[in-house]
């Protein structure tokens, strides 16, 4: 079981990559993105995931929105800069609120923008205070997923849109398959990824109206293959890290497994990459 501070210490262990690999610098987005027709580039895929969101929770410059996960803050430093909502963005790592609320203020959007340490299965906030959140590859964090959506049903308001981006693995699973899915999810400090089945039965026992449910697996292809490329990359210069630092976590040895794994598993169609959106019963 991995605790929150395993989850954190993975974040901050694995940053180097995301800035080696994905642009972090420029994009500050640690997830696939999007790919469609017009996507130019890996960076223009990135920031499309912050468009397609913004869609599907109709998003309008009087909204509050919560980030559930906001990582270093890339989706609701653009939300802010794009909209012009207010946004709170919630991380379980001090060093990520740190860069996100350094970025806001490069960005000019500090006075839209807040960014807080907090679980956001527990966040402290009142009934009621959102009219949005969204959490993008951070619900696969929360073993029991009922956990987040109990929490984001309370503080969202009644008519409040919810957009859930992540993985969900097959029903079903068994031999190689499933220990090759349960490999990709430890190796991010993921205990392990949900079903749609499940996930959907748990929004509605929360009272979640859902609206859509977007299969974005193909949107995501190229980000895969990208990660696949640098599996190999990074493949020697990891063995030789490891061979000097024979103490280092079993989060820093499993990381770069995940860079093939990951790509193995989609395509043996083991997983779908699906975009949730619900709403709050007004009841």
């Amino acid at each position: 079981m991995f605790s929150k501070k395993d989850i954190e210490r993975y974040y901050d262990l694995s940053e180097v990559h995301y800035r080696l690999h994905w642009n972090l610098h420029k994009s500050r987005s640690l997830h696939y993105g999007y790919w469609d027709s017009s996507t130019k580039n890996f960076h223009e895929a990135l920031l499309n995931i912050n468009k397609i969101i913004s869609q599907h929770a109709h998003i309008s410059k009087e909204d509050v929105a919560l980030d559930a996960g906001c990582g270093v803050g890339g989706s609701a430093i653009w939300m802010a800069k794009n909209i012009g909502c207010k946004v709170t963005g919630i991380s379980l790592s001090e060093r990520q609120i740190s860069l996100a609320t350094a970025s806001a203020k490069k960005e000019n959007v500090e006075q839209h923008v807040t960014f807080l340490q907090k679980d956001y299965t527990a966040t402290g906030f009142a009934d009621n205070s959102f009219d949005v959140i969204w959490a993008i590859e951070s619900t696969c964090y929360v073993k029991d997923k009922s956990e987040f959506l109990k929490e984001t049903f309370r503080i969202l308001k009644p008519g409040g849109r919810l957009v859930v981006v992540d993985i969900y693995k097959n029903e079903s699973i068994t031999g190689k398959n499933a220990e090759w899915m349960q490999r990709l999810a430890h190796g991010w400090a993921i205990e392990e990824h949900t079903t749609k089945e499940k996930f959907e039965q748990q929004l509605t026992d929360t009272g979640f109206s859902i609206v859509d449910i977007e299969d974005a697996s193909n949107a995501i292809i190229p980000s895969v293959k990208r990660l696949y490329t640098a599996y190999f990359l990074g493949l020697i210069p990891t063995k030789v890290y490891h061979l000097f630092h024979p103490n280092a976590t079993g989060l820093s040895k499993n990381n770069v497994d995940t860079a093939w794994l990951q790509y193995k598993t989609l395509k043996k169609k083991l997983w779908k990459y699906l975009i949730f959106s619900a709403q709050k019963g007004l009841r």
